[in-house]
């Protein structure tokens, strides 16, 4: 798991190392100018020309360092320093004072010859102003000319708590940042400017990290080690039973996809609870299941009684449809069960209508609401949402007792608790019909299984982004199914044992 810091927290760690711990901010500085230096001849290895444009800010100092660097080990670099700020910083000053003193032509405009990478050092992390005047004209030329972007820690111009523009922005092809990742660089335009995002560790320690205790995090590969435990002594029964309540008159669809992506993580067992129209397709679909359907009223709350009576969870919604039969099924749910719900799709969209239902059922259940369906929740915009998704998140969550799946581009978990998991994986194949479905079938095997509903949802959501990931590697994002995700939760699971 890796911490994704605010811009205050990034500036407290920064702070309590350098103050409390005692590392000299210099230090920082010249490794920080050393991994700029890494990524610069790693992508100019002809050494041919590079511009480093600067700001009077510390993060001007690490650029003018690495041009320093650079020109040490033989590159032709222009130097280029904006002078617009009323004042800079101690530790650029010692790094002008340096190149000045090497003999270094610095120049105060953007020069007009061409570059193979251009490195951006005008405005780190703590810009909190709309970009202006000659630093806003500088970078919209900077952004006009050809060569391989670099940002330095953030693109200038990119607020680095909520990833939208001040003003005007860098437009990098990497970033390397230093220390952690920035959320801004996963949120509003952060993701369309930051690039490829490469982050580096200059020297924070552990204990400067755990003091501050950033609030967003984010899963890797290391906690795949999370996933439920396989047995050599087990049977069917061994990794639970996951009843799918879902797919109304000829909507067989999502039924399927969530059913067959229960079984794909590892759930022993998995029963579908469905409209008669739709036996035929699913049992040639997925023979693996087992069936029980209803084609009246009192056979679908047959249905969920004997789903409450046989499931370890159960998922309810994926095109369930909206009507009298479907609310009073999921009424029997909130108000009877004694297993966690996985509510999905349809059954938001009635809850959306009946929230004193969420408030009077003390039912243990995950939701995985998206943009849309979380605003029909609260009654709020999408953009009211968007704007603070952390804050908004964890209240809801806290206040109904839920684990809240937040889907978006970038999805967030949490159970009401300090900590969000923010999901960094995924694609644009994987706006897609279906994939939600397929996200549910996940969660709801893994809570099968034994996993607690948040770790279920924390580590289904990034099995199912790897997933995602996978598939569009094989497919291209252009032809991704939901089905192709299915397909590829085999080869991430494979891998971790």
């Amino acid at each position: 798991m890796e911490y994704i810091t605010t811009k205050k927290e990034m500036q407290d760690i920064d702070r309590y190392t350098i103050e409390q711990i005692g590392i000299p901010a210099a230090v920082l500085m010249e490794r920080a100018a050393l991994e700029i230096v890494a990524l610069v001849e790693r992508l100019n290895p002809e050494r041919e020309r590079v511009l480093v444009v600067a700001e009077g800010g510390n993060n001007g100092g690490d650029a003018l360092a690495a041009a320093r660097i650079l020109l040490e080990r033989g590159y032709k670099v222009d130097v280029s320093y904006l002078e617009g700020l009323p004042k800079s910083s101690a530790l650029f000053h010692m790094q002008l004072t340096l190149l000045q003193r090497l003999g270094v032509h610095i120049d105060h405009g953007v020069p007009g010859r061409e570059y193979k990478v251009i490195v951006d050092g005008i405005f780190g992390i703590g810009l909190s102003r709309a970009i202006e005047g000659a630093q806003k004209r500088a970078i919209e030329t900077l952004n006009r000319m050809s060569g391989i972007k670099v940002a330095i820690d953030i693109p200038s111009g990119i607020d680095a708590t909520t990833g939208k523009i001040l003003g005007t922005a860098f437009r990098a092809d990497y970033t390397i940042t230093f220390g952690m990742k920035k959320l801004g660089m996963f949120f509003f335009d952060g993701p369309s400017y930051s690039g490829k995002v490469i982050c580096r560790n200059i020297g924070f320690p552990e204990e400067a990290v755990q003091h501050v205790s950033p609030k967003a995090a984010a899963y890797d590969r290391s906690d795949l080690r999370r996933l439920p435990l396989r047995y050599i002594n087990s049977n069917k029964g061994s990794y639970g039973k996951v009843a799918v309540i879902a797919g109304s008159k000829n909507m067989s669809g999502a039924a399927f996809l969530c059913a067959k992506a229960a079984y794909t993580t590892g759930a022993g067992l998995v029963k579908i609870y469905t409209h008669e129209s739709n036996r035929v397709i699913l049992q040639s679909q997925l023979p693996e299941a087992i069936m029980k359907t209803y084609d009246d009223y009192e056979g679908a709350l047959a249905c969920i009684e004997d789903a409450m009576l046989w499931a370890s969870v159960i998922v309810v919604g994926p095109g369930l449809g909206v009507d009298t039969t479907s609310e009073r099924m999921l009424y029997e749910l909130l108000m009877n069960a004694e297993i966690p719900l996985v509510v999905d799709a349809d059954a938001l969209n009635i809850l959306s209508d009946n929230m004193e239902l969420m408030n009077t059922s003390a039912v243990r259940m995950v939701i995985t609401p998206h943009m849309k369906e979380m605003s029909r929740l609260l009654k709020r915009t999408i953009p009211e949402i968007q704007e603070d998704r952390f804050e908004i998140a964890r209240k809801f969550a806290r206040k109904m007792a839920v684990t809240l799946v937040l889907k978006d581009a970038r999805t967030i978990v949490t159970d009401g608790g300090d900590e969000v998991i923010v999901n960094l994986g995924g694609n644009n194949g994987m706006s897609t019909g279906g994939s939600g479905d397929v996200l549910s079938g996940i969660i709801a095997g893994m809570i099968a299984q034994g996993l607690s509903l948040a770790d279920a949802s924390r580590i289904g959501t990034y099995v199912h982004c790897l997933a995602g990931d996978k598939a569009a590697e094989e497919k291209g994002s252009y032809a991704l199914l939901a089905s192709d995700i299915i397909s590829c939760i085999g080869e991430v699971l494979k891998a971790v044992r």
